[in-house]
């Protein structure tokens, strides 16, 4: 179990920021299921006995809490426009305020906090560094906990340019995108920050799914939604209905198991992995697969027979990649070392024009005993091989000849 989590997320890729009131003494899991926030941040301090904010506190318009002093904490009116204020603010929809520990880039050298948040003890902070929002979660109790103080330095070590803690302790809690942190799950936190990102449109056909919700979902008729979701544990999931179909007819040619290594990716992991900026894996439209019993070059070959003029297909030592994007890509990573190829020839399914029936066996018999047909010195036919155009006028001579039109 996680002790730390953080995130930073682009201002430009923030729809909105709600501060939710939690009324109904919800667990954090619940709104999470009750919102769909992508992020989730325990916020302000709150009396335990009334379950009332005692930090400045502005939600929707509606001032919560209005402490008889001024302070730095964040404003906003939508989201993205958030920024570092001077508190109370009254011309901001939303504020929140607790202990600033960093202001204009500058570590504030006296911190001021009620002695109950003292010591080291799990920490949740809120901040802009750059152009992102950043936010930070420790567990209560855990190897991360902080004082106040060294929470400030470890914060502008790492570049912060604005910083407020949050109520800590058994309150720091957090759900960045299916990444949890909970100090004390019998706590009932007043309030939260939820922060909403902006969709994407999604490719044509592609669906999003939870991992814990819909991990056991059968999406054809071998493979399921738990295979496809990110390595990192997060419970989001994005599967392309083209990808499954696509791999579910690797796995009924091969008749055997087929192994998705990575499947969907979110862009945090992705990057971490060294994947590509636009990857296909970020959009759920690709797979890393192993098939029993076939090398990676097999599945290329069956693949390149499946969609010979779109998708991507890659062959890497262990494993192929295959993906359902519109235009076309092949690739070799055997080596070690990405190269362009121009596909993955070497698959082809026998056709009935290349099975010998009875009409088929009576026109041979009929050509050859016209003399149309000649096979070569060794008395081969070469009824296999392709018809060059020399061969095609020779036969179409000798074919006149016999019908009387030479």
């Amino acid at each position: 179990m996680a002790d730390h989590l953080a995130v930073t997320v682009p201002l430009s890729s923030i729809e909105r920021i709600q501060i939710y009131v939690n009324s109904a003494r919800r667990s954090l899991p619940q709104i999470q299921a009750e919102t769909g926030a992508d992020y989730i941040l325990n916020g302000t301090l709150y009396n335990t006995r009334t379950f009332a904010p005692v930090c400045h506190l502005k939600v929707d318009g509606t001032v919560l809490c209005n402490p008889d002093y001024s302070v730095m904490g964040y404003a906003w009116d939508d989201g993205p426009d958030i920024f570092m204020d001077s508190l109370p603010d009254p011309a901001r929809r939303d504020y929140i305020a607790c202990t600033p520990l960093i202001v204009s880039s500058k570590p504030l050298s006296k911190l001021t906090y009620d002695s109950g948040q003292g010591g080291k003890r799990g920490r949740s902070v809120i901040g802009i560094k750059g152009d992102r929002l950043s936010l930070y979660c420790t567990r209560d109790g855990g190897s991360m906990a902080r004082t106040p103080e060294a929470l400030r330095d470890d914060l502008a070590a790492a570049g912060w340019d604005s910083a407020v803690m949050l109520d800590g302790g058994g309150s720091s809690s957090c759900w960045f995108r299916g990444n949890e942190l909970i100090s004390d799950s019998d706590r009932k936190i007043h309030d939260y920050i939820l922060v909403f990102l902006k969709k994407e449109e999604l490719p044509m056909g592609v669906k999003t799914y939870s991992a814990k919700k819909d991990g056991s979902t059968y999406l054809s008729t071998n493979f399921r939604v738990k295979e496809f979701a990110c390595n990192d544990g997060s419970d989001t999931v994005l599967i392309s209905e083209e990808l499954v179909n696509l791999l579910q007819k690797i796995r009924d040619h091969f008749g055997d198991q087929v192994i998705i290594n990575s499947g969907y990716r979110t862009s945090t992991y992705n990057k971490q992995v060294g994947g590509a900026t636009n990857s296909q894996h970020v959009k759920g439209t690709a797979a890393d697969i192993v098939v029993k019993g076939a090398t990676p070059l097999e599945v290329a070959q069956y693949a390149e027979y499946l969609q010979p003029n779109s998708g991507g297909i890659g062959v890497y030592q262990s494993f192929t990649h295959v993906d359902v994007r519109s235009s076309r890509s092949r690739w070799d990573n055997r080596s070690g070392k990405e190269v362009v190829v121009s596909g993955w020839p070497g698959y082809q399914e026998a056709s009935v024009d290349n099975i010998p029936s009875s009409a088929h066996k009576e026109g041979v018999a009929w050509a050859l005993e016209n003399g149309i047909l000649r096979g070569n010195a060794d008395g081969d036919l070469m009824l296999s091989q392709p018809v060059t155009v020399q061969k095609l006028c020779t036969m179409m001579k000798r074919l006149a000849k016999h019908l009387g039109k030479d």
